[in-house]
């Protein structure tokens, strides 16, 4: 590791009070513990992101960096939701915020379990060059209709893919089918978080492509004849929050040991180690509320 990783950059431990989630009759104080776990959870996986070995000086590899890229992007999630509950913004986007964020972790760990021939991440690379190859031939029919004339935003389009395919190594004849990719399908990915995950994981769908559910529940107000509008926003739930610092944790001893060859620093580990047992006993507090809730009006 680089000798000037210092340990004491990092500030004590957020402390719960635990008494008090155990008393609690509304959902505020777990929100506010969730809130602070996953600032915890963020700085976390920030700080081994940006580790680096001697080796990795002059850069990262195509497959250690396409997982950094995506600690970074569940790095910039978890701000977005921070950011929401620190400025009283609302919670409307914290369950389209956390699909996204299944995504990426999910992603994450079906490429750290490659069998050590880079196939996963090839495939990878090449389920994001599909879709890009496929718009091309939208832009090229699209010119070819007007006679070879190519607008300014198509020039940009050909501009962007054409760096992409660069990066990626990759020659658009290369590019194989759909069908021949052998890219996992998002519940295949989803299910390797546990076997509840995906059904948050539909549930997420709903929030991002606005499904009736999602519209009936969060977007209107039911009145005698009918419906009305509702703008108000909608309250932070204790759970995004929560799984999120928990999911962004159970990569990074599997990341460290594949990318870096070694362990975590032990300072990382100890608290990697002791933010996941609090999370999970905010998480089972949080449950036993919910279950007393329903007992108590029932």
């Amino acid at each position: 590791m680089h000798d000037d990783f210092d340990p004491r950059l990092l500030l004590p431990l957020h402390q719960v009070d635990f008494e008090e989630l155990q008393e609690v009759v509304t959902e505020e104080p777990f929100v506010r513990e969730g809130f602070e776990l996953l600032k915890e959870a963020s700085i976390l996986l920030a700080v081994v992101a940006g580790i680096r070995t001697e080796r990795l000086r002059n850069g990262l590899s195509r497959d250690q960096a396409i997982i950094v890229g995506h600690y970074a992007r569940m790095t910039k999630l978890m701000k977005s939701l921070i950011r929401q509950l620190s400025d009283g913004h609302g919670g409307d986007q914290q369950i389209a915020v956390s699909r996204e964020f299944m995504d990426s972790v999910s992603t994450v760990m079906y490429l750290l379990r490659d069998p050590g021939d880079g196939a996963r991440y090839t495939s990878y690379v090449m389920d994001s060059l599909i879709a890009e190859r496929e718009f091309l031939k939208d832009v090229r029919e699209q010119v070819a209709q007007r006679g070879g004339v190519m607008l300014p935003i198509e020039e940009r389009i050909n501009r962007s893919i054409a760096d992409t395919l660069s990066a990626a190594g990759v020659r658009e004849k290369d590019i194989p089918s759909r069908r021949n990719n052998g890219w996992p399908n998002a519940q295949a990915r989803i299910e390797l978080l546990g076997p509840t995950a995906y059904s948050a994981y539909r549930t997420g769908s709903g929030a991002v492509h606005g499904s009736f559910t999602e519209i009936y529940k969060n977007y209107l107000d039911g009145t005698s004849g009918g419906f009305e509008i509702e703008l108000r926003p909608q309250r932070f739930r204790p759970q995004p929050l929560l799984s999120m610092a928990l999911l962004s944790l159970m990569t990074l001893s599997d990341y460290s040991f594949k990318f870096l060859g070694v362990a975590l620093p032990q300072v990382l580990e100890d608290r990697g180690r002791s933010l996941l047992d609090v999370l999970r006993r905010v998480d089972d507090l949080h449950e036993r509320y919910l279950a007393d809730r329903q007992v108590a009006r029932s």
